[in-house]
């Protein structure tokens, strides 16, 4: 069974919804969640927010954190995870950013630094990954790592 697979299972017995903020995935995420047969049940939608003005905008992440941290922190990915939640009406909220390459590195964030933010109910866990590999390896890791925290966030609430 795949992680998609996994999640689309728990979300079912929870009779819970989902729904996806992305950036450096590119609605990667989206994507392998909806390639799950049956996953309307539970899949609400998603935002593939790239540009900061997206963020900024329609995802509701505040300027000042891209002024004092950047796109890619651990302020936007909570930002995006639980403004998504809000605005797309899920009970759980996955959102990714950050540095797939073979640009964008800076001093602190080099090539592979992707944050994961989960935003659920009661909870929001967000993790700094650092991720190696060319562009599209780091995409999928940052997927998976996605999955993996919905499940963990899942167990755990």
């Amino acid at each position: 069974m795949t992680l998609a697979e996994r999640l689309g299972t728990a979300l079912t017995e929870r009779r819970w919804t989902i729904a996806t903020v992305e950036s450096c995935t590119g609605g990667g995420l989206a994507y392998r969640m909806t390639s799950v047969p049956g996953a309307s049940a539970y899949y609400v939608g998603s935002i593939v927010a790239y540009a900061n003005r997206v963020k900024a905008d329609i995802v509701g992440v505040a300027p000042e954190i891209f002024d004092e941290h950047g796109a890619v922190s651990v302020q936007a990915a909570e930002a995006m995870a639980v403004n998504g939640r809000a605005g797309l009406e899920a009970d759980l909220c996955l959102a990714i950013t950050g540095i797939a390459g073979p640009g964008g590195a800076t001093p602190g964030k080099p090539i592979g630094t992707v944050f994961i933010s989960a935003a659920g109910p009661s909870d929001t866990r967000t993790e700094r990954f650092d991720f190696t590999g060319d562009r599209e390896a780091i995409r999928q890791h940052a997927i998976d790592a996605a999955l993996g925290l919905a499940l963990e966030l899942l167990a755990g609430g």
